[in-house]
Formats: structure tokens, C-alpha cells, sequence
């Protein structure tokens, strides 16, 4: 009976440790490669799937047949999915918005290489909370005001413009919780929290510029009656991030392909530019710019200021670690400031 036990405990210990080393081998970050002779692009589902796709497939399959290799793209619902696709190494660029390329930048080893210019607002766009236009709130003091009474669409908590930006400069600036401000919160994408709005399942909502232009197209009867009641300072234009382990010659390509897209370059017929200048307009782009990791820095300093205000308001922290706390804040945004 002894050497029974023995033996079967033997064999679960065996199992066990083949399990983990599985595992390990399975999901250490940067191993896998999920598409041998191809690229992936990731994509999160700010509208629907539809709309990310119909937006960008022209620009991939340009792109594949510029490098001749599969140009793959995975669109999601959540930037959580996107980078954790990322670090994984099972998509090796993606097109994220700020607070998600910081964290791509911070937990997946990834770098900006360029950045979206829209031919309106240039290198940026804003943030907007938007209402019914027969709601009778008019500012972000009569939706504070009414917060008790209102449902509220967040944004993705990783989302710039429907979740950071709006989170700071409306609540976090005033000590306020959306949490426990609102009756009701609901978080989803900018289509979804558009659709809300206009059906009046929420009050009131994140959105952004750029969106509501694509709106205006795809559902100018919903958008006609849907009004702006904020808007952020300029916010950067969304990035292009890229892990930094993929191949220097293959990066470089990319970087010169969608640098060049829709202008007039040697080699490029006529019949190619004036097709790469309709996919841009068609998407209210003017073009993809160099960037790099510094045009996150005003994402940074936001998300420090969150922390500093937390900090502050925390009484459970003892004063001299909430003081120590505090003076690395303060460093890290002089630093930013440099």
C-alpha cells in the first residue's frame, strides 16, 4: 500500500512539473509566433469589427503585397486583449490609442514608430461627452449636478479619449468617482456608448471626434440628434506600435510604406497614389507620421496626476510613505517636463 502511495505520488509530482513546464513554455512572453512568414496587426473594435475592418484591409493587403509576405490583422473588443496579443508576440504591430500604447510600451516591449495625422484636427483629436439634443444637460456642471438621477457610458478603462482623458480632466481634477457619482455606469466602446445615446439607454457619454465624424456618415439620423456638451484639449493622434524585437529590415519597410502611403514616391505608379489618397480620405487621414514614445508624455503626466490625487486622499497610508510617494510623483513629472 506504501509503494502504491508512493508511486502515485511520484506520478502526480511528474505531472505536476510537466504541467509547469508547459505552461512556462506556453506563455513566456515573446516566444510565440503565431504567424511563421507573416505579420500581424491588432486592431481594437472602437466602432465594430465591421468598421476597424473596412477602415484598414485596404491599407493591409497594400502593405502585404509591399513586403510579400501575409499581412494578417485581429480585432478585438477590449485593449486589454491587444496587448496581451503583443507581449505574446501573436501580433508584432498594432494600431492602439494612448493609454493603450503606454501600456503596450510599459508591459510588451513594444515602441511608437507612427502616428495617424487626421486631415482636420492634424495631430490630434479630442474627447467629447455627448447627450440627446433634447436632454436637458447642456455642460459638464448639469451633468454633475444630475449625476445622482443619470446613467453613464465609460469608455474601455484603457481607452484615451473615452475613458483617461475624460476621467481626468471632468472627475479626477474635482475628487469625483464616476463609480459612485452616477446611479449607473456602463463601460463599452464609442459605437456602443453612440448607439446608447441615441437610444437613451444611457444620459450621457465619452465619445470622440473623430468618431463622430464616422458616425455622421454610417448613421447621420442618430448623430442629428445627438449633441456635444464637452471637449477635451487636444489629445494625440492614435499611435502605431511595434514590438521592438521584430527585424530592423522589416520594421524599416513598414515604417517607409505607410510613411509613403498616398504620396507620389519613385517607382509608384500614378493609378497607386490616387488610390492610396482615396483610402486616406475615405478615413478623414492625411497621413502616417514618424512618431516615438515621447508624444506619450501628456498620457503620463495624466495618469501621475490620478496617482498623486489618490494618494493624497488615501488617510490609510502612513504619512511618511504617502511623503515618499508623493516626492517620486513630483520627480517623474519634472522629469516629463524636461
Amino acid at each position: 500500500m506504501t509503494d502504491t502511495r508512493m508511486k502515485y505520488t511520484s506520478l502526480l509530482r511528474t505531472f505536476a512539473l510537466t504541467i509547469a513546464l508547459l505552461t512556462s513554455l506556453t506563455f513566456r512572453p515573446g516566444d510565440a509566433d503565431a504567424n511563421p512568414g507573416g505579420l500581424t496587426m491588432g486592431f481594437v473594435a472602437a466602432d465594430s469589427k465591421e468598421l476597424t475592418l473596412e477602415r484598414w484591409q485596404p491599407i493591409l493587403d497594400d502593405l502585404s503585397k509591399e513586403l510579400g509576405i501575409p499581412v494578417r490583422s485581429v480585432v478585438l473588443d477590449d485593449y486589454a486583449g491587444i496587448i496581451w496579443h503583443l507581449a505574446m508576440n501573436k501580433a508584432q504591430m498594432a494600431w492602439v490609442g494612448n493609454k493603450a500604447a503606454l501600456e503596450a510600451v510599459d508591459r510588451a516591449d513594444c515602441e511608437i514608430m507612427l502616428q495617424v495625422v487626421n486631415a482636420r484636427t492634424g495631430n490630434g483629436y479630442y474627447s467629447h461627452l455627448i447627450t440627446s439634443k433634447d436632454s436637458p444637460l447642456n455642460s459638464v456642471q448639469d451633468v454633475l449636478d444630475n449625476a445622482a438621477h443619470l446613467t453613464f457610458g465609460n469608455g474601455d478603462p484603457n481607452s484615451t479619449s473615452g475613458f483617461v482623458v475624460p476621467g481626468y480632466y471632468i472627475f479626477a481634477r474635482r475628487g469625483l468617482d464616476p463609480k459612485t457619482l452616477f446611479k449607473r455606469v456602463v463601460n463599452n466602446n464609442h459605437e456602443k456608448n453612440f448607439h446608447a445615446v441615441a437610444n437613451g439607454t444611457v444620459d450621457v457619454a465619452t465619445n470622440n471626434s473623430m468618431a463622430l465624424v464616422r458616425y455622421q456618415i454610417h448613421y447621420p439620423d442618430q448623430r442629428a440628434g445627438i449633441k456635444i456638451i464637452w471637449t477635451s484639449p487636444l489629445i494625440p493622434s492614435d499611435p502605431i506600435v511595434v514590438r521592438r524585437d521584430l527585424d530592423p529590415a522589416l520594421r524599416q519597410r513598414i515604417e517607409t510604406f505607410l510613411s509613403n502611403y498616398g504620396k507620389k514616391t519613385t517607382g509608384k505608379s500614378d493609378r497607386q497614389t490616387t488610390w492610396e489618397k482615396q483610402i486616406l480620405a475615405g478615413r478623414d487621414w492625411a497621413e502616417f507620421a514618424p512618431s516615438d514614445n515621447s508624444q506619450l508624455a501628456p498620457i503620463r503626466k495624466l495618469e501621475l496626476f490620478k496617482m498623486r490625487m489618490r494618494i493624497q486622499k488615501d488617510d490609510t497610508i502612513p504619512s511618511e510613505t504617502k511623503e515618499a510617494r508623493l516626492q517620486e510623483i513630483d520627480t517623474r513629472l519634472k522629469e516629463l517636463e524636461q
